[in-house]
């Protein structure tokens, strides 16, 4: 991205500590869901640029994925276009990816349900020329369970059988179960079974499978879609429980970046007036958990945030 053209509030600190980068474009979205491409494009090279230490977003690419992998993009389609991760989001990604000589074959979109996807706006393909997309059920899952302490559950084959790493893009929604759906529940997309582990506010549930080893060594990157997050009676969309953010958040700590999404939710929750998550009994406890359980960093003040503006 050409230098001048985002305004850095808080310059990256040379440290250890686990970064996530919040990017604000003044207007990212054109009327109701739809995005603009060109915000996109600037919010993309800056947040990845940041994250990374890069000079651009093909450079932080190359950090975190390599020419040869088949890459998984894991979206969250469950809601719909209006509460989806938004395709040209994907489409974006998929370009920079395309410039770093990972070709579309090399490249799966994918969630749990064809239905799913297709509602969000993605098209179905296996030889699409800027990425595949496919939903969990046409290739299905494996045939033994994996057994977790708390449950058990077959994981998807496109995680398994098709690609190599896996790059999460999930949106950022307030859940009536769970308290909030972010990165680490996004990857319920990935088992046979979610509906079996929505009690306790899904934990351990949501921490038991993020350890799970294939989940947890093949995620490389996660881009937070917040354009436009579900603020409450998430994760379904229902008109009027949306607040446009103008945000995408960039982490590589899955729970680093819930921490911080998880601020900005209950940032937007305030600007309507409504009650902060633990007021109504919906802590989204599995994010700690999975902190203790060695997945990420859980203490805000342990984590390198770094705004900007585009």
């Amino acid at each position: 991205m050409p230098a001048g053209s985002a305004a850095v509030l808080n310059e990256p600190k040379r440290t250890e500590k686990p970064r996530v980068v919040v990017v604000r474009a003044k207007q990212a979205l054109t009327h109701g869901y739809d995005a603009d491409r060109g915000a996109l494009r600037a919010m993309l090279g800056a947040g990845l640029a940041a994250l990374a230490g890069t000079p651009d977003g093909v450079a932080a690419l190359r950090r975190y994925f390599k020419t040869g992998q088949t890459v998984g993009l894991k979206i969250n389609g469950l809601a719909g276009r209006n509460a989806a991760t938004h395709v040209e989001l994907v489409d974006e990604l998929s370009a920079l990816l395309r410039q770093m000589d990972i070709g579309g074959p090399q490249q799966v979109v994918f969630d749990r349900f064809a239905s799913d996807l297709t509602a969000s706006g993605f098209a179905l393909n296996e030889r699409g020329e800027s990425y595949r997309c496919t939903g969990n059920d046409a290739l299905g899952y494996e045939e033994e369970a994996t057994v977790m302490p708390s449950s058990a559950s077959r994981l998807a084959r496109v995680l398994t059988e098709r690609v190599d790493v896996v790059l999460n893009l999930p949106v950022l929604k307030q859940h009536m179960l769970s308290g909030m759906s972010g990165a680490l529940k996004n990857q319920f997309g990935c088992i046979h079974n979610p509906n079996k582990m929505h009690l306790d506010k899904c934990d351990p549930y949501i921490s038991e499978v993020n350890a799970l080893p294939t989940i947890r060594q093949k995620q490389r990157l996660i881009v937070m879609d917040a354009l436009r997050p579900v603020v409450d009676n998430g994760p379904s969309y229902q008109p009027g429980m949306a607040e446009v953010a103008n945000a995408l958040l960039f982490a590589v700590d899955p729970v680093a970046m819930d921490v911080v999404g998880l601020e900005l939710l209950e940032e937007l929750r305030r600007k309507r007036g409504l009650p902060s998550l633990d007021k109504v009994d919906l802590t989204p406890t599995h994010i700690q958990t999975s902190a203790k359980m060695g997945l990420g960093v859980g203490e805000r003040a342990a984590i390198d945030v770094v705004s900007i503006e585009v």
